[in-house]
């Protein structure tokens, strides 16, 4: 090779040596924008997230935050009254935080869903009671509450339970409605282990869901509007108020005149939101569910779930509890609509099977989900499932309360 021929391959090995470092240059000065575009959008997402979150839990507490339900529920057992936004609360937190502060005993613990809420001190005169109500119980809510109790050695010489049309039914999103009675996860699966009886696995009582709701705008916006209006969540003397609801010192709750203007407010206050009719009255409003329940093919009543029934309050019985089953009943029209219909079927078998276990256990069943049995009204209903105060006491009065 010439010495003017290896000058000119070199010169243009050179040549294009230096084009493709300038498109290399390029690629990568392309590329280090693009990265630093993408770790700030990253970077904002997050921040967005955490900000959404940090906002439901500073506002929010009651829903979100333990240390926030520690401080009412030592309010509310120091004898003060709570008086709250609305309904829409974590109850399960509370109550495990106001279990764990209790420095007696009552004479008498009341635990069930929101049809107990109303219950006071004053159904069982000259005792210390405290009402333990949740919102949407279910049967692994029963399991979980005995293993709080237990836990803190605060198990009642007399518990009031109830049970409902949904209490034995299988873990089911659609039927079911709710998932709370997931926030009592913890001591649902420890419960179970000691009773000795088939629990749902991890993943299918982890509350993602209810995690999830940290992120939700919505409630970001509610309770600043809250605020705005000028709203304050605290201790009260008052029983009940206008525009907000009101925890009592023993665990009852009375709903403001604002939220108990509409039985549509109060069934949404509980999550009840699947198969909501079009009607304008409460009694039309049974009608209707009662009618689309009645067009089911079959309602499920969980026979394991019945059988651990069974264990749970022959462990209650053996730590000398005494267990009263209070079953408040449905809206006469709901009643009568679902009679006939395998669903209908299905709440008579439900509460006969009850009736039965409760029996062989030595517990007492006082009330029924036949109104007519209880002796209440259409009148006495504040929805097609919730009673009024005149109605739980027909169905309290029957309980015996043991010393």
């Amino acid at each position: 090779m010439s010495s003017a021929q290896h000058s000119s391959t070199a010169n243009g090995m050179v040549q294009r040596d230096s084009g493709a470092t300038s498109a290399g240059a390029g690629r990568s000065a392309t590329s280090f924008p693009a990265k630093r575009f993408l770790w700030a959008l990253v970077g904002l997402i997050g921040a967005a997230v955490l900000s959404i979150a940090g906002a439901n839990y500073f506002l929010d507490p009651l829903h979100f935050s333990a240390a926030g339900q520690r401080e009412v529920a030592a309010l509310l057992l120091s004898g003060k009254n709570y008086a709250v936004f609305d309904a829409n609360m974590d109850f399960r937190g509370l109550r495990r935080e106001a279990v764990a502060q209790m420095t007696r005993t009552p004479d008498v613990i009341a635990f069930g869903g929101s049809r107990f809420e109303l219950a006071g001190a004053d159904l069982f005169p000259g005792r210390s009671y405290y009402n333990a109500f949740v919102h949407n119980d279910i049967f692994e809510d029963l399991v979980a509450i005995t293993g709080l109790l237990d836990e803190h050695k605060r198990l009642p010489k007399n518990l009031v339970m109830t049970v409902r049309y949904k209490t034995f039914l299988p873990i089911d999103p659609v039927l079911r409605e709710t998932d709370e009675f997931k926030l009592f996860w913890p001591e649902y699966r420890s419960m179970a282990d000691r009773l000795g009886i088939e629990k749902e696995s991890l993943l299918d009582v982890l509350p993602f869901a209810y995690w999830s709701h940290l992120l939700s705008v919505d409630n970001v916006v509610r309770h600043v509007r809250y605020r705005l209006e000028g709203k304050h969540q605290g201790p009260v003397d008052a029983a009940s108020m206008d525009n907000m609801d009101v925890i009592h010192a023993d665990g009852s709750m009375a709903f403001s005149k604002e939220h108990s203007a509409s039985f549509r407010t109060i069934l949404l206050s509980r999550g009840v939101t699947n198969m909501f009719s079009d009607a304008d009255t409460v009694d039309q409003d049974a009608e209707q569910r009662a009618s689309r329940m009645s067009k089911r093919a079959s309602w499920p009543v969980d026979p394991k779930r019945l059988e651990a029934f069974g264990v749970l309050l022959g462990f209650l019985k053996e730590h000398g509890t005494y267990v009263t089953i209070a079953i408040t009943p449905f809206h006469p029209a709901y009643w009568k609509g679902s009679m006939g219909s395998p669903y209908g079927k299905s709440l008579l078998f439900m509460e006969e099977r009850v009736r039965a276990i409760a029996a062989a256990q030595g517990a007492a069943v006082v009330g029924s989900l036949d109104p007519e049995r209880v002796g209440c009204l259409a009148s006495n209903m504040r929805d097609f499932i919730h009673p009024d105060v005149v109605c739980l006491k027909k169905v309290f009065k029957d309980i015996v309360v043991k010393d």
